[in-house]
C-alpha cells in the first residue's frame, strides 16, 4: 500500500537535564541535525521509556527500587528533560502527507523538528500527531538530516490536578516519585491525501450463529476538495477457518475527518469466549479506501465476535442494588474470578517488556483467573496486554485513572479528562477481552468526595464512553461505601473488602467476609512478603533480619503481617526470616481461600470477586501473589486451587475448634463451566496428626453454571487434641479420575482467647500509629531520637 512508516523507537535517542526554561534560552530547540558536538555528552536513552530508567542506565542515579533510593531520585522531577533523535526519511515520501505520530508522552511536552515548533501536548494517554510535510528534510546527511527535539516538562506534583490524564503516583503504596517520559512509540507516517485514522467495531448477535458487525471508520481527507471514495471491508478468520466476507460502500468525504460505516453480517459466526466458556476465535477486519479504482490507504484490526451485556443480580431489590452487575457474554453469565492486575509490570515504563507481559499473563491463566481488573490507581494497559488477553481468553475491566480524590469542577479540567478517556477507549475498544469501562476508583469515599463534583464527572465520562463503544460502563467502585450511600447510591451494589487487612486484627476473616452483602466485590486485600531471593534484590543485607526501615519503606505493614500470622497460625512466626516470610505467604493464601470461596458460593446473587493484586509494579511487601520479579508466592497456589472453575468447597463458621468439640461444616460444589457433570463422587477426609480420622463419599450431579450445598460434615475432635487438623475434598468422575480437589487447615484452640490476644496486639500497634503516624519509621522509634 501507499502508507509508509518509519519507526523512531529504539536506543538511538539522547537526553539531557535543564533547569525549567533553560533549554530554550540555550537554543536547544534550534540545534540542527548536522554531525556536531553539542549533544555528544548527553546520555543515551530509549523510547519508549522513562527518565529515571535512562538516568539509572547512565549511572546518574542509583537503582530506584533498591533500599530507600526512590526518595534520592525525587530531584529528577524538578527539571525539564530534553530528548533528541536524528533520522532520515525516504525519497518515496516526497509529495505525500507526512505526520509525526506519538502514541503517548507522560505528561506534557513541546516538540520541535528542524528548529520549527510543531506544538505542545498535555495528557499521558492520548496519542497526538503533527503535520511535518513541509518541515522534514530529504537531504542525505550523515545520521539523517532531521533533528527531532522534545522537551519534557517537570511532571505535576499534585495528582488531583491531573487525575484521569496521568497515572496515579500518590497513595498508600507509592513513594511520591513521579514517573514521566516518552512512554509509547514514536513514528513518522507518510500517506496519500486520504488516510484511515481509526476503526471501530461493535458486535451484536442476531442469534447464536449470526453476528452483526457494525464497522465504523474515521477517514481523514487532507485535501481541500470533497472526494468520492469506495470503502472495501474484508473480514476473515485469524485463528479459525471461515469464509472471507466482503462489504463495499460508497462515501462522499468532506475535507477533514469523516466517519463512515456499514454493517457486516456474519453467518456461522465463530464466537469469542472467555477461556472457561469456549474458544477464543479471532478475525481480521481490514478496510481499504479506493479512489478512482485505485487503493490509496488501508488499515486493519484484530477483533472477536462477542456481545457484552449486563443483567441484574437475582436476590436484590432495586432499593438494594439499582445497577446491573452480572456480566453476560454472548448470552451466558460470566462469573468474574478476577484479580486486580496491579501493573504495569514496572512503575517505571522503561523496565517493561513484551516478555514480561507474556510471562505474567500466562500465570494469570495458570491461576484459573478469567478476568483482570485494571483499577484507577494504575494506567490502562498497553496494546500488547489486551492482545494477549484476547488470545488467552481473559476478560478485562478497565478503569480510567481517577482515584481517591475530590476532583476540580472547572470546565478546562473536565474537558481534559474527557479527552483522555475518549482516546483511551478508541485505542482499546476493538479488543474482545475488554468488557467493561469504569469511571473512578474510590471517588465516593469521603466527605470531601460527597461535596465535590466527582459524581457529575463520572456521569459525564459515561456519556462520552457511550459515544465511542457499546461495551458497558460503570460509574465507580465501590458504590456502597458509607459516603456513596450518603450520596444516594444503594447499600448492596459493590464493596471493597479491604478492611479485614486494614483493621489489622480487629476482626478475624470468619467474622468479616461473610458479613459483607453486595452484588460484586471488585477488590479484596491480603498481603505477604516475597521470597527471600526476591527480598535480597531490593532490601539491603543489613536490613533483612532483623527487619530494617527498608521493609516499611517498601510498604510492609509489619504489625498487620504479624497479626495475620497469628490469626492463621496462632503464632507470630518471628523465629527467623525464613519462618516469617513463609508464614506470611501461607496466611495470605488462607485469607484468599476463605474469602473467595465465601463469595463464589453465593452465585448467582453475587456475580464476581477480585483479589488485590495479582502482580506488583514495584518491589514491595504487600498484596501481589506474584512478586515484582515474576516469582510466585505460596499464596499463588491457594489462589489457583480456590479459582478452579469446578470447585469442591467447605463452608465453616470458624477456624479454631476446641478439643472435644464437634467440628461441623457444609459441603458445596461451585461450577462456573457452561456444562453439567453427571454421577460425580464427592469424597471428604479429616486428617489429624497424619491419620485419616473420618471420611465419606457421596454421589451427585452438578448443574452447569451453578453453586449448591450437597451435604454436611461432622467430626468430634479428640479430648486431648492440639495443634491443627486438615480437611481434604475431591471430586471424581465415574472412572475415578480426579476433576478437582481442595484442602483446608484449621486450628485446635479457643476462638475467644485468640481474638483477645489479637486485639491486645492491635492496641500496641495503634499506640505506635497514634504516636508516629503512618511514617515508615514508626517501627524504629530510635530513628526519631538524636542524642
Amino acid at each position: 500500500m501507499t502508507r509508509e512508516v518509519i519507526e523512531l523507537s529504539g536506543c538511538r535517542w539522547q537526553m539531557e537535564r535543564m533547569r525549567p526554561g533553560q533549554g530554550i534560552k540555550e537554543g536547544l530547540h534550534l540545534l540542527p541535525a548536522e554531525y556536531q558536538g553539542t549533544h555528544f555528552s548527553w546520555n543515551f536513552a530509549t523510547v519508549p521509556g522513562d527518565v529515571y530508567t535512562d538516568l539509572w542506565r547512565a549511572n546518574e542515579i542509583a537503582d530506584p527500587y533498591f533500599g530507600r533510593n526512590m526518595h534520592r531520585a525525587k530531584w529528577v522531577a524538578e527539571y525539564e528533560w530534553w530528548y533528541c533523535h536524528r533520522f532520515a526519511v525516504t525519497e518515496s515520501m516526497q509529495g505525500k502527507k507526512i505526520v509525526l505520530q506519538f502514541e503517548g508522552v507522560d505528561y506534557s511536552c513541546d516538540v520541535w523538528l528542524n528548529g520549527t515548533h510543531l506544538g505542545r501536548h498535555e495528557g499521558m494517554f492520548s496519542a497526538f500527531e503533527f503535520d511535518v510535510s513541509d518541515v522534514v528534510s530529504f537531504e542525505d546527511w550523515r545520521g539523517g538530516a532531521n533533528m527531532l527535539m522534545i522537551k519534557l516538562d517537570p511532571p505535576p506534583k499534585n495528582y488531583r490536578n491531573c487525575g484521569g490524564k496521568k497515572v496515579n503516583f500518590s497513595g498508600d503504596y507509592f513513594s511520591g516519585l513521579v514517573p514521566f517520559g516518552i512512554w509509547r512509540p514514536v513514528r513518522v507516517v507518510a500517506s496519500e491525501q486520504l488516510k484511515i485514522s481509526s476503526i471501530r467495531s461493535d458486535v451484536r448477535l442476531e442469534n447464536s450463529n449470526t453476528a452483526l458487525v457494525n464497522a465504523s471508520y474515521e477517514v481523514t481527507n487532507y485535501s481541500s476538495e470533497p472526494k468520492q471514495v469506495t470503502l472495501l471491508s474484508q473480514l476473515s478468520g485469524k485463528n479459525c477457518q471461515t469464509e472471507t466476507i466482503y462489504q463495499q460502500s460508497v462515501h462522499q468525504l468532506a475535507p477533514g475527518i469523516n466517519t463512515c460505516s456499514h454493517t457486516i453480517k456474519v453467518e456461522d459466526a465463530k464466537l469469542w469466549w472467555p477461556w472457561d466458556m469456549g474458544q477464543q476465535h479471532l478475525y481480521n477486519l481490514q478496510v481499504e479506501v479506493q479512489l478512482d479504482d485505485s487503493s490509496v490507504d488501508s488499515c486493519a484490526e484484530v477483533i472477536g465476535l462477542r456481545e457484552v451485556s449486563m443483567a441484574f443480580n437475582p436476590g436484590y431489590s432495586r432499593e438494594q442494588a439499582e445497577f446491573p452487575w452480572t456480566f453476560v457474554i454472548n448470552g451466558k453469565k460470566h462469573f468474574l474470578r478476577s484479580a486486580c492486575w496491579g501493573g504495569q509490570p514496572s512503575f517505571l515504563y522503561g523496565q517493561n517488556s513484551l516478555s514480561k507481559y507474556e510471562d505474567r499473563l500466562a500465570m494469570v491463566k495458570q491461576a484459573n483467573i478469567n478476568n483482570l481488573r485494571i483499577f484507577g490507581w494504575h494506567p490502562p494497559e498497553v496494546p500488547d496486554f489486551y492482545r494477549i488477553c484476547d488470545e488467552l481468553g481473559i476478560t478485562v475491566w478497565t478503569n480510567f485513572t481517577l482515584a481517591t480524590q475530590a476532583y476540580p469542577k472547572d470546565p478546562e479540567f473536565i474537558g481534559g479528562v474527557l479527552h483522555e478517556c475518549i482516546e483511551t477507549v478508541k485505542q482499546r475498544r476493538n479488543h474482545p477481552s475488554q468488557i467493561f469501562w469504569m469511571g473512578g476508583e474510590e471517588v465516593f469515599f469521603s466527605g470531601a468526595h460527597e461535596e465535590s463534583g466527582n459524581k457529575a464527572l463520572m456521569e459525564r465520562i459515561g456519556e462520552a464512553v457511550a459515544d465511542q463503544t457499546n461495551v458497558p460502563y460503570g460509574l465507580a467502585s465501590p458504590l456502597s461505601s458509607e459516603s456513596a450511600v450518603n450520596m444516594g447510591f444503594k447499600p448492596n451494589e459493590s464493596i471493597h473488602a479491604n478492611e479485614h487487612y486494614y483493621q489489622g486484627g480487629a476482626e478475624f476473616m470468619e467474622e468479616y467476609y461473610p458479613a459483607l452483602d453486595c452484588a460484586i466485590i471488585p477488590e479484596l486485600t491480603a498481603a505477604s512478603a516475597p521470597s527471600i531471593p526476591s527480598l535480597k534484590k531490593f532490601i539491603p543485607e543489613d536490613e533483612l533480619w532483623p527487619m530494617g526501615p527498608s521493609w516499611a519503606y517498601h510498604w510492609a505493614d509489619i504489625d498487620i503481617l504479624k497479626n495475620l500470622n497469628f490469626e492463621v497460625f496462632n503464632d507470630y512466626k518471628m523465629g527467623s526470616l525464613e519462618e516469617f516470610v513463609e508464614a506470611t505467604q501461607i496466611a495470605q493464601g488462607t485469607v484468599i481461600q476463605f474469602a473467595l470461596e465465601t463469595y463464589r458460593r453465593r452465585k448467582p446473587k453475587m456475580s464476581g470477586v477480585a483479589i488485590c493484586h495479582f502482580i506488583t509494579h514495584v518491589p514491595d511487601i504487600k498484596w501481589g501473589v506474584v512478586d515484582f520479579y515474576g516469582e510466585k508466592k505460596i499464596s499463588f497456589d491457594y489462589l489457583k486451587r480456590t479459582y478452579q472453575p469446578l470447585l469442591p468447597s467447605l463452608q465453616f463458621e470458624k477456624r479454631r475448634w476446641q478439643a472435644g468439640e464437634v467440628f461441623s461444616a457444609s459441603l458445596w460444589v461451585v461450577n462456573d463451566y457452561q456444562h453439567a457433570y453427571q454421577q460425580l463422587s464427592y469424597e471428604w477426609q479429616v486428617v489429624y496428626q497424619g491419620q485419616v480420622c473420618a471420611s465419606n463419599c457421596i454421589n451427585l450431579d452438578v448443574l452447569a453454571d451453578s453453586s449448591a450445598k450437597f451435604s454436611e460434615l461432622e467430626w468430634r475432635l479428640p479430648n486431648d487434641a492440639s495443634g491443627e487438623f486438615e480437611v481434604r475434598l475431591a471430586l471424581k468422575n465415574q472412572q475415578g479420575e480426579s476433576l478437582a480437589s481442595n484442602a483446608y487447615r484449621l486450628l485446635v484452640g479457643e476462638q475467644l482467647a485468640a481474638k483477645q490476644q489479637s486485639l491486645a496486639y492491635l492496641a500496641e500497634a495503634q499506640a505506635r500509629l497514634d504516636k508516629y503516624g503512618h511514617s515508615v519509621y514508626r517501627y524504629w522509634p530510635e530513628m526519631w531520637e538524636f542524642k
